[in-house]
């Protein structure tokens, strides 16, 4: 009697310890929440070429010409199919370029790059594809422009929005001066009032 008395305390226990690890476990399987402004979708994965010999292109400018680096004809081909993309908003060409081996960051000669030309087009998907796949947000590209200076002279309203929530500074200068000065001077009053709004709680 004894024994069986042990031996129901023994399988209490054991019940007590599994029904502590349960809630545990349900908790750990569960799927964070995004943020605002946080990657939407997963990054587009390299698919291996020959021709490629299974690396992505450099984040630089790339030339059919020359006798140097930039001289690649592959890249060159595969960053013009990205820029190109970006610029119509075509995600799906975009997501086949960098699956081949485009680098979010790379362009060619007399061409911004992805991000600064999908920016300057008004092409918000596109945006936040580029950023999803490791384009950086405050590139400083040619004549001193980031990709936030470009769209609000352009007035793009929501491509502004949506690179300000992943991290865009507004409070960059460039020789035409911050991004919302930029949109005050090309009378886009409204994308002006909103980055007075991220001005005033980010820049000191």
């Amino acid at each position: 009697m004894l024994t069986g008395l042990i031996l129901s305390v023994l399988i209490g226990i054991g019940s007590i310890g599994s029904c502590g690890r349960e809630p545990k476990l349900r908790v750990a399987e569960k799927q964070p929440q995004r943020a605002e402004g946080q990657p939407g979708e997963t990054p587009v994965s390299l698919q291996p070429t020959k021709q490629k010999k299974g690396s992505r292109c450099g984040p630089r400018y790339y030339a059919q010409v020359g006798s140097d680096d930039d001289n690649n004809p592959v890249c060159y081909e595969l960053q013009k199919r990205l820029v190109d993309a970006a610029k119509d908003g075509k995600l799906d060409a975009m997501r086949a370029a960098l699956r081949d081996g485009a680098n979010p960051e790379g362009s060619i000669y007399n061409y911004h790059p992805p991000l600064h030309t999908a920016a300057t087009g008004g092409q918000v998907e596109a945006v936040r594809l580029l950023l999803d796949n490791g384009a950086q947000v405050n590139r400083v590209s040619d004549f001193e422009n980031t990709a936030l200076n470009m769209a609000a002279s352009d007035g793009h309203k929501e491509v502004v929005r949506v690179l300000l929530e992943r991290g865009a500074d507004p409070c960059y200068k460039s020789s035409a001066g911050t991004a919302g000065e930029i949109a005050r001077t090309k009378g886009h009053k409204d994308i002006a009032e909103l980055l007075k709004a991220a001005e005033a709680t980010k820049c000191k």
